[in-house]
């Protein structure tokens, strides 16, 4: 391919930027500002230019900068994304973000994000900002033209990979084009790749499951350190949220529906740029040989999503439920795609993509999980790990933990025990009475449907194990006999059975931790 006048300043501002991933990023966010504002290559309102000067490939609609890469002097690549004035005061509590006018009377402001901080580009919080203002451009009434100076090569390689892929490699090596010009056989060095994956050994799907307290969230914070997606489930979430939906948008007082992305959505997106892809397009139109070994040796990219159990995960999940599977994957031995019901696009789950959840399995039983759902997930199960806690004014809490909790299992089962999370950050006598008075108690409560006999018997508060009655977390308030239900009423109630109230130990519920002597917690575990 011969560079023609267009193509040439297109290259020569690809090899002054002279990183090839963060190009191929810009233009994965370059076509996504093309899918959003929908004008076509050439409309007056859109100018993809290039500038020596800064080094820079900016797309420009309606006269306003929207989108810019730049390099200037050997600094850090930088990416400029535009967004309203009125949206710097949700994005000021990121520290890594610059904040720069378009203009000194600008309603815009571009944010700056460099590449060593290029995870924020995906941050939620900013991409919504910046889609809303790229809407927002589009109608506004500073029309362009821009036909002058509009390079509409810039356009095509957003929407087009393998012409990308050409440009890029004319920049990296400027002989290219002048040998395939001559006639000569231009051939490609054989890649040194390894023959093992670079993929994590772990399942694509895993949900960590097991009672509260057990360090499930826990166990997500080493992958959240490295900027992966997040997500934490509730009842009403639904498909629209996870994939894509249409949501109604007010500009200038009228109202139209625009198809917004959701996280899972981004996820992919992130994965299979992380393989060098600008878009999942790019992706699913390279050929197949490429496709897999470029996502086998990716690095990986994990979704998170905490509660996974509280929403409805089979409608959540929806059509998606064939693409999760390991081997349906893009890049796997029997890849499968469909297409988005909402946009007409093609859409698959790579490789590289991981999903770890995390359920409460008291808040729902593994069992009401959709059995589909099921077979896709690898299920870890996390109990309560005694051995980590300590010994507090002579109370063993590993002791106390285990024996608490095996009377949950015979009272219950082994999904409502206590995990050890809620003793790990106890170190003074106050505090563990903080815990039993604001937390385990509570959560007894709700266990047993205050059936208080049965907390006692949890406790140890029960009149046969022999404990003192000062010594009781949870005490015989009154025990009415009929003489006193009559005396209470004037009659006898229609009940005749023997009524006993309860109470939390007055000195516990009133904060009075000195009045609570070690030896109430000693003799939970410990019979006299």
């Amino acid at each position: 391919m011969l560079a023609d006048t267009q193509q040439q300043p297109l290259i020569d501002r690809i090899r002054d930027i002279d990183h090839p991933e963060a190009v191929r990023r810009f233009f994965g966010l370059l076509k996504e500002l093309i899918d959003m504002v929908n004008l076509p290559n050439g409309d007056a309102r859109l100018a993809f230019t290039v500038r020596q000067e800064k080094a820079a490939i900016t797309a420009h609609i309606n006269f306003f900068q929207a989108l810019r890469i730049q390099r200037q002097r050997r600094s850090e690549v930088e990416y400029h994304l535009t967004i309203k004035k009125s949206c710097q005061d949700r994005l000021k509590t990121i520290e890594e973000l610059v904040f720069e006018p378009l203009t000194e009377k600008s309603d815009y402001l571009a944010v700056i994000i460099g590449q060593s901080n290029v995870h924020l580009l995906y941050m939620p919080v900013l991409r919504t900002c910046w889609e809303d203002c790229l809407l927002e451009l589009v109608e506004t009434s500073k029309r362009g033209p821009h036909s002058a100076r509009h390079n509409a090569d810039v356009y095509r390689a957003a929407e087009d990979e393998a012409f990308l892929s050409e440009v890029i490699r004319l920049a990296d090596d400027p002989t290219l084009a002048d040998r395939v010009s001559n006639g000569n056989a231009v051939e490609e060095p054989e890649a040194g790749y390894e023959l093992e994956p670079a993929l994590p050994n772990q399942p694509h799907n895993l949900i960590l499951f097991g009672p509260p307290g057990t360090g499930k969230t826990f166990a997500l914070q080493p992958y959240l350190r490295e900027n992966n997606s997040f997500i934490t489930f509730h009842p009403s979430y639904s498909y629209e949220e996870f994939i894509e939906g249409i949501r109604p948008e007010v500009l200038n007082g009228q109202i139209s529906y625009k198809i917004r992305k959701g996280i899972f959505y981004k996820a992919c997106m992130s994965a299979i740029q992380q393989a060098g892809y600008g878009t999942l397009a790019d992706c699913l139109n390279d050929s197949v040989e490429n496709r897999t070994r470029k996502l086998k040796k990716a690095p990986a990219y994990y979704l998170l999503i905490d509660e996974v159990n509280r929403a409805n995960v089979a409608s959540v999940f929806g059509d998606l439920i064939t693409l999760l599977e390991t081997d349906k994957r893009l890049g796997a031995a029997n890849e499968l795609w469909l297409t988005l019901p909402y946009s007409q696009e093609r859409f698959g789950v790579p490789l590289n993509l991981f999903v770890v959840a995390t359920m409460n399995t008291t808040d729902r039983s593994i069992a009401l999980l959709d059995i589909a759902l099921r077979r896709r997930f690898s299920f870890r199960e996390m109990l309560p790990d005694p051995t980590i806690l300590g010994v507090i004014d002579g109370i063993d809490l590993a002791q106390l933990l285990r024996t608490i909790n095996e009377r949950i299992e015979y009272l219950l089962d082994r999904d409502h025990q206590i995990g050890h999370a809620y003793f790990t950050t106890v170190e003074t006598h106050a505090e563990l009475c903080a815990v039993f008075r604001d937390r385990i108690i509570p959560l007894l409560q709700e266990y047993f449907f205050n059936d208080w006999a049965k907390i006692q018997l949890v406790l140890g508060d029960n009149p046969a194990w022999g404990k003192d009655p000062d010594l009781r977390l949870i005490r015989i308030k009154k025990k009415y006999t009929s003489v006193a239900a009559s005396k209470l009423f004037g009659e006898m109630p229609d009940s005749v059975d023997e009524i006993v109230t309860y109470e939390i130990n007055p000195s516990l519920k009133d904060d009075n931790c000195e009045q609570i002597p070690a030896d109430a917690f000693v003799r939970i575990y410990q019979k006299q």
